[in-house]
């Protein structure tokens, strides 16, 4: 695996802002902010979503709260001989890439069945009440267009205000761009992993697009509360170039 720096990198670069840990800022390894507060995977959202703590000073992660190192996989030299599924739908798994996963278990009120069972599993068929999975790339707004974004997924094409993702990492990785790592550096690409609710979903182009519609005029809460019951991320991506 990548050196573990270099998942902040990575999220630095899916938020557009600076983003850094507690720990490191703890042991005098990293710069120090007294009014920041350290946030998790659900603080994130809040912050992306113009809440707080996504002003020029950056990003404040816990990464013990936020990062679940325990389901950290490498997939960059796996190849797929098989169909999985997840949710219903084709699980196309990110081979090639490494994948730092996020603390979500008991993280939602709803309980942890839209993650099928917990941590890494080999099995290629679905769990009653998980959610499929879906790829999303980052933008020139950063974490705000993560939340809610109104980008165009192909040429000419629009469906309307919401999260657009995709079953396709591949499609998803058009949308990213590639950093180069203070740490190790070398260059590399990112992508958030989700699980998409069905009940919200509409399919477009053929079902490489999926739509979350979020209308206008809801309040920053009920924005982020249809957002959070409509796609969750629990993984970030990352490949070297």
């Amino acid at each position: 695996m990548a050196d573990l720096n270099v998942r902040l990198e990575a999220l630095s670069l899916l938020c557009n802002a600076r983003v850094s840990s507690r720990q490191a800022r703890l042991s005098g390894h990293g710069p120090r902010v007294a009014s920041a507060t350290p946030m998790s995977v659900l603080g994130l959202v809040s912050a992306a979503m113009g809440r707080s703590g996504a002003g020029g000073e950056g990003l404040v992660i816990d990464e013990d709260e936020f990062f679940d190192s325990r389901y950290d996989f490498d997939f960059s030299n796996l190849k797929d001989t098989c169909t999985f599924y997840r949710g219903g739908e084709v699980y196309r798994r990110p081979c090639g890439w490494l994948r730092f996963a996020l603390k979500v278990w008991d993280k939602y009120p709803d309980g942890n069945a839209w993650l099928g069972e917990r941590g890494y599993r080999t099995t290629t068929y679905s769990i009653p009440g998980e959610w499929p999975v879906s790829y999303h790339g980052t933008s020139k707004n950063g974490a705000r267009a993560i939340i809610v974004t109104n980008y165009q997924p192909g040429p000419g094409q629009k469906y309307g205000r919401g999260v657009y993702s995709t079953p396709s990492l591949e499609h998803a990785a058009q949308y990213t761009r590639t950093f180069q790592s203070s740490v190790t550096g070398k260059n590399y690409r990112v992508v958030m992993q989700n699980r998409v609710n069905p009940a919200y979903r509409e399919k477009h182009n053929g079902g490489e697009y999926w739509l979350l519609p979020v209308p206008d005029g809801l309040t920053q809460e009920q924005e982020q509360d249809l957002v959070e019951k409509a796609i969750r991320p629990y993984a970030v991506l990352i490949k070297p170039l």
